[in-house]
């Protein structure tokens, strides 16, 4: 190859790099289209927001809990409560341990918790409370489980004196 053979000039890039109109099959609409009442489904397994309590996400709520809340515990179930008559709702916050089990018997344990709270939350005072189980939690039914999380609240708030928010 020669130097003459070579252009000069650098090419120019094409601006339409689409195919001509004639190589474009006309059956086809532009874009993809779904059918009405298809596409995304909405997502299974999401657990809407409890209408009566939240979570404890304060550090100084936790340190209160733990210095001043009343206690009460039957079987594998324990309870802290922490009166709050100034807050809206209550917060609620669950701890289970890895002595209780594997992490799926962990997670259905918690899950079944607090389903129970939810269901009492309305005739529960306002305030914080922290709901923790022992080995021996995952073994219990549901309804068993009911009925020691159901004394155990009941014993931690009626032992609670009233104190003022913060």
């Amino acid at each position: 190859m020669d130097e003459t053979d070579v252009p000069t000039q650098r090419a120019q890039a094409r601006q339409d790099t689409r195919f001509p109109q004639a190589d474009v099959d006309q059956g086809r609409t532009g874009g993809h289209q779904v059918p009405s009442g298809e596409g995304a489904s909405p997502p299974v397994g999401v657990t809407p927001r409890r209408p009566g309590v939240e979570s404890v996400r304060s550090r100084g709520t936790f340190a209160d809990l733990r210095r001043n809340g009343s206690r009460g515990r039957h079987g594998p179930v324990s309870v802290s409560y922490l009166a709050r008559p100034g807050w809206e709702r209550s917060q609620v916050a669950y701890a289970v341990g890895r002595k209780v089990g594997t992490a799926v018997e962990r997670n259905r344990l918690r899950r079944r918790m607090r389903a129970i709270v939810a269901a009492r939350s309305p005739e529960l005072p306002v305030g914080a409370y922290v709901v923790r189980s022992t080995e021996g939690g995952p073994a219990l039914e549901f309804d068993e489980l009911k009925v020691a999380m159901s004394r155990a609240l009941d014993k931690a708030t009626s032992r609670a004196p009233e104190r003022a928010a913060r």
